[in-house]
This record gives structure tokens, C-alpha cells and sequence, in this order.
């Protein structure tokens, strides 16, 4: 379905791409650009880089680029009026009604989802039965700013409270099925809410949609769970959800490190105790998508998982997982009995952040104790093993910098040479991660495809792109279309020509994409520049010059480089056919006097004699 062109403007108008991008990416200001670490392919030095003057983003490592709504549907993997609807609602602008897609369920499963958020926390904070709900909160210490900043609410203890709330809201049941909240009756037609007299946590994306809900039940049942979760939807996969990411993701950004803790109330008992930096699995074991999307936000990571044996399995293996997105891994086992919640309520958060200063344990040190308490380091054949099993841990890092330091601390403390312990790093190792290049980009990331074209037209195109049409005719009436790479780079020369002729040239069509993706993936990479000039050369006053200070002379410059380019490129085919034709004398004859012809063009245009003064502006 087709979004109206002044809609879409309206809603890029609105939002601000750094603020958007921001949320995703950690950006720091660097001259007019703003620069960070790709959301899209693992890199270990920034190159990804935000321009908000032109509304773009471009990654100089992996070549991903585009506008606002280009990212989000790149980052979100959505379609184009997904996207428009997800930045529509951040930037508070409704869309015409009938842009729905008709075979996208997810507009229906998100409002139903927001309906029943809402209508639980109603249920908690102003019906009286709501009030079992609140007791019990009042009893774990959760105050009413804890409740509103999670969302809280309270499932009533009846078969359809939920499901005849939003069937009077124009909620059609099926919906309410396919969002996980009701169930369909097995014997009699209809359906029954999902959700019965339990406390509800809301489950919020990274991005504040309501994507599915836990409840906890309020009094003891043996014939019901003690937590029940929203089953899989097409908008939720608990295994790309953390919850708290969207109330911590400022946290997490400013503080560089995540607390990872199990469950819903810990998240809330420390954000409340003022550790914001923390989200939960949930209770289920930490998955590669979870892992890849606290990576976007920190660079370090603290377990904090129980003291027992399920708790201590459950850090091993998100250990591997950190690692391998090239995170520092930390480990911090609670007293006996104890979890966050109870232990910060009890102790107070002070107490709590001293004794994660002072029990956090790297991992090669979790390891090495662990296996000392279980006894595994009181034979010879478990020393070999536990070694083993901590070289491979240090093996899935990334960075071949910090494997020797966490090689030299796993020789101190199993007192084995670290010449011992390198052999059998390097055994482990692949020959592409000796070298360590960042780990390959995830299924979801295509490889790029970027057609190749000359650095002269790159910089030919930026030029007519800021310049307008008197950079344009300059620049098209030295040069024929048939100079251009052919492919998409001559398929954006034709447009910018097309553009000329009809007496305005505009880049906004490039970056939005309405020529294509190659196209608009060309111009993009051609307005953004890797690099920026250091703030610091003009407060020192040294004088930075810009291109546009001397844009004339760059396309000249540029001009002669893809001419030449051409030049060279028909010599190197002329000599191919001279060698393979040289026992035709005659033919030997037209190669050479059309090469000496071509040789005297090569020295006309090195000194720019091509140039017609006539075509340079006048001041």
C-alpha cells in the first residue's frame, strides 16, 4: 500500500536520524558527523557514521546506508511501511487510514497488545480487585514509580475479563488469539483470557512496543505454574527480548557495562534501588540474538546468576556467547539463598554495588574456581581437561590482544607453563581468527553488493549533488554519459541529468530511494565521507580546508582522473588485440595508428585542454 509523499516527509521531518540511530547505536559527535560501531556487521573501530544535515547514515566497513527509514527496516528487518508506521508513532503523526498491508498482522497484534497493557494496569491501580495485586507489590517493596515505569498490572480472577474489554474495543477475538492473550475452548465454541489472577509484566521491545506479557501467579496453586509467559507471536520471540532493555538502554550506553540477572522482579528491585544498568533473560538461557543486541549497547557484561548448579551451568554458557561478540565477560555468584531482589531490598544498594566490586570474577577465574569446588582439578586427567576447557573459552574471543593476557591468568592459577597453554590456543584456533578480523556477520546480514565505480565519480557525483545545476552542466558538458561506469552509476548520472533538464537538481529523491536501492546506495556513499576534521585544528587555529571551498577545481581535477582512467583502460584493451592479432599485418597497422592517436589524447587531457573556460561560473 502506498504512504502519501507528504506523509513520509512529514514523519522525516520529525524525527531527528541521531536520536533514532542512537537508539541502537552508542554515537559520539565527530565534526558535523556523528560515529559509531555498526549495528550491522561486528567491527572493533567505528565506521559507521550518522550525517543529520543530510538524514543519512552510511557504514565505510560493511556499506550499508541509507535514510532514517532505511535503517530502521534494516535494523528491525521490517518492511518500508513498518517502518514508516514505527517512526509515525514516534513522531506522534496518525497515517491515513487503509495503509495497512493486508497481509501484516503485526498493526493488529501490536494495538491489541497495547489495549491489554493498558487495561491490566488499569485493573492494578484502580479497581478493587486490584487490590490483592497491590498488596503483594507493597509486600516486595515495589513502589508505585517501579509500577508505572514497567508497566505493572493485574489479570482478574475471571474466565473473559480481558477478552470482553477488547471485544467491546473492536478487538476481534482471533487477534486476541494470535497476540497469545486468549485461548480458544476446547469444548464449546469461544475463548477464555490466557492470563487468570496473576501480577503482569508487561514485555517491552528495545524500541517501547508491547510485544507479549509474563504473569506470576498471586497465591499458590499446585495445579498451575508459577509463571506463565506469552507464547511465540509473530511480534514476539523470546529469544531476541531482554527485558529492561528499553528502560536501561541509557543506562547501559553510559555506563558501558550490563548486569544480567533471571527475573522479572530483580530487574525492577535494582532500576528502583537506582542500578538501572541492568535487563533479564527472563528465566530462559541467553541466546545468540540476545547476546548480539546487549553488544550494541556495552562492552562489558556481569553474570549474576544463582549459586547453584543451574545457575553456575546457566553463566557457562552465556560466557561462550559474550565472548564471542567480543564482550568482557564478568562473573557474580550471590550469597546462598539469596537473589537480587531479596538481596538489594535486604542490604540496600551500596551494599549490593560493593559486593559486585568485590565478588566479580573474569571468566577464566569463574572457571578456574568452579571447577575447584567440584572437584574436577584433583586429578591429573582434570587439570588437563579444565585447561582444555578454558583455552577454548579464551579461543572464542575475538580480539588476539586480550587472549594473551587471559591466557598468562589461566597459567598463574592452573600453574601450568603458559608456552603450554598458547599450543594449545593456537591448536584451537582457525587461520582466519589468528589474524582476528571481527566475527562473520550474522544469517540476517547480506554480504554487500556494491557495484565498483571509479573514486573520480564518487566525488563527481557529490559535487553536482551539492552544488546543483551550474556543477552539473560543468560537469556533463565535459564529460559523455557513456564515461561512466556502466550500471547503477550510470543510472544515477542519467537521473541527475534528467533532473537538470527539467531545471532543479535535488538529492532528496537519491537518498530516499525512488531510483532504486543501488542507486540510493551510491548516492549516499558518495555524500558521506569516512573521515571528519578534528574540531580541535580550528580551536587551535589552523585552518581546515573543505571541498567546497575549491569545488570547481575538485571536478576538474576529478574529471581528468576518470578520463585518463578511460584512456588507460582502452590502451591496456588495444595492446590485448595487438598480441592476439599480430600475425595481421594490416590490422597491426589500424591497432597502432589508433593507440598513437589515443596516446596524443591522453597528453590533451593531462593538460586539461579538454576544459571549456566557458562552462565555469562566473562570480
Amino acid at each position: 500500500m502506498r504512504i502519501p509523499e507528504e506523509t513520509i516527509e512529514a514523519i522525516r521531518t520529525a524525527v531527528d536520524i541521531v536520536e533514532v540511530v542512537g537508539e541502537y547505536v552508542s554515537l559520539r559527535r565527530r565534526g558535523a558527523n556523528w560515529f559509531g560501531l555498526c549495528p550491522f556487521h561486528e567491527e572493533k573501530t567505528p565506521s559507521f557514521s550518522v550525517n543529520p544535515h543530510l538524514g543519512i547514515f552510511k557504514c565505510f566497513g560493511c556499506g550499508r546506508g541509507g535514510d532514517v527509514f532505511a535503517f530502521i527496516q534494516q535494523i528491525e528487518h521490517v518492511s518500508f511501511v513498518e517502518a514508516v508506521r514505527m517512526l509515525a508513532e514516534r513522531a506522534g503523526i496518525p497515517l491515513p487510514d487503509g495503509e495497512e498491508e493486508a497481509d501484516d498482522p503485526r498493526p493488529a497484534l501490536y494495538h491489541a497488545l497495547r489495549f491489554a497493557a493498558r487495561f491490566y494496569f488499569e485493573q492494578l491501580t484502580q479497581s478493587e480487585a486490584g487490590q490483592v495485586a497491590r498488596a503483594y507489590l507493597k509486600q516486595r517493596g515495589i513502589h508505585p514509580e517501579a509500577v508505572r515505569r514497567f508497566g505493572l498490572g493485574y489479570a482478574p480472577n475471571a474466565w473473559d475479563a480481558l477478552l470482553k474489554a477488547a471485544t467491546e474495543a473492536g478487538i476481534r477475538p482471533e487477534v486476541l488469539e494470535q497476540a497469545g492473550l486468549v485461548l480458544p475452548r476446547k469444548e464449546r465454541g469461544g475463548y477464555y483470557d490466557r492470563f487468570r489472577h496473576r501480577l503482569m509484566f508487561p514485555i517491552f521491545s528495545h524500541t517501547g512496543r508491547v510485544v507479549g506479557f509474563g504473569g506470576r501467579l498471586l497465591e499458590p496453586d499446585p495445579e498451575q505454574p508459577k509463571y506463565i509467559n506469552t507464547p511465540e507471536t509473530p511480534v514476539y520471540h523470546k529469544g531476541r527480548i531482554l527485558y529492561g532493555l528499553y528502560q536501561a538502554r541509557q543506562a547501559l550506553r553510559t555506563q558501558e557495562e550490563a548486569i544480567l540477572v533471571e527475573g522479572y522482579t530483580d530487574v525492577i528491585a535494582l532500576h528502583q534501588a537506582g542500578i538501572e544498568h541492568v535487563v533479564a533473560t527472563s528465566g530462559t538461557a541467553l541466546t545468540p540474538d540476545q547476546a548480539r543486541l546487549l553488544a550494541r549497547y556495552v562492552r562489558r557484561v556481569v553474570l549474576l546468576f544463582d549459586a547453584d548448579a543451574a545457575g553456575q551451568q546457566a553463566a557457562l554458557r552465556s560466557i561462550e556467547l559474550f565472548l564471542e561478540r567480543g564482550l568482557n565477560v564478568y562473573v557474580v555468584s550471590l550469597p546462598p539463598g539469596e537473589d537480587p531482589d531479596s538481596f538489594v531490598r535486604a542490604k540496600g544498594a551500596r551494599a549490593f554495588q560493593e559486593y559486585l566490586r568485590q565478588r566479580r570474577r573474569d571468566f577464566v577465574t569463574f572457571h578456574y574456581e568452579l571447577a575447584r569446588r567440584q572437584g574436577r582439578l584433583d586429578t591429573p586427567e582434570g587439570e588437563a581437561e579444565v585447561a582444555r576447557t578454558i583455552v577454548s573459552a579464551i579461543a572464542r574471543l575475538p580480539d588476539p590482544l586480550l587472549r594473551e593476557p587471559y591466557v598468562r591468568r589461566a597459567a598463574e592459577l592452573l600453574r601450568i607453563q603458559q608456552v603450554r597453554l598458547l599450543e594449545i590456543l593456537e591448536a584451537q584456533l582457525t587461520p582466519s581468527s589468528r589474524e582476528a578480523p571481527p566475527p562473520a556477520p550474522s544469517p540476517s546480514t547480506p554480504p554487500p553488493t556494491s557495484p565498483t565505480w571509479h573514486e573520480a565519480e564518487r566525488l563527481l557525483v557529490r559535487l553536482m549533488l551539492e552544488e546543483g545545476r551550474p556543477m552539473v552542466a560543468f560537469v556533463l558538458g565535459h564529460m559523455a554519459l557513456e564515461e561512466f561506469t556502466e550500471g547503477p552509476p550510470r543510472q544515477l548520472i542519467a537521473r541527475l541529468l534528467e533532473q537538470y533538464e527539467a531545471g532543479a537538481v535535488d538529492a532528496r529523491p537519491f537518498l530516499e530511494g525512488r531510483y532504486g536501492p543501488e542507486v540510493q546506495r551510491l548516492t549516499v556513499e558518495a555524500l558521506m565521507e569516512p573521515y571528519e576534521p578534528s574540531e580541535n585544528w580550528e580551536r587551535k587555529g589552523i585552518s581546515v580546508p573543505r571541498l567546497r571551498d575549491r569545488a570547481y577545481e575538485a571536478a576538474a581535477d576529478a574529471m581528468v582522473r576518470l578520463k585518463l582512467q578511460r584512456i588507460d583502460e582502452m590502451i591496456h584493451r588495444l595492446k590485448e588485440e595487438q598480441l592476439r592479432t599480430r600475425h595481421d599485418e594490416a590490422r597491426v597497422r589500424e591497432i597502432i595508428a589508433r593507440l598513437n592517436h589515443i596516446l596524443q589524447l591522453r597528453r590533451q587531457i593531462e593538460r586539461r585542454a579538454f576544459l571549456n573556460p566557458e562552462l565555469l561560473p562566473r562570480n
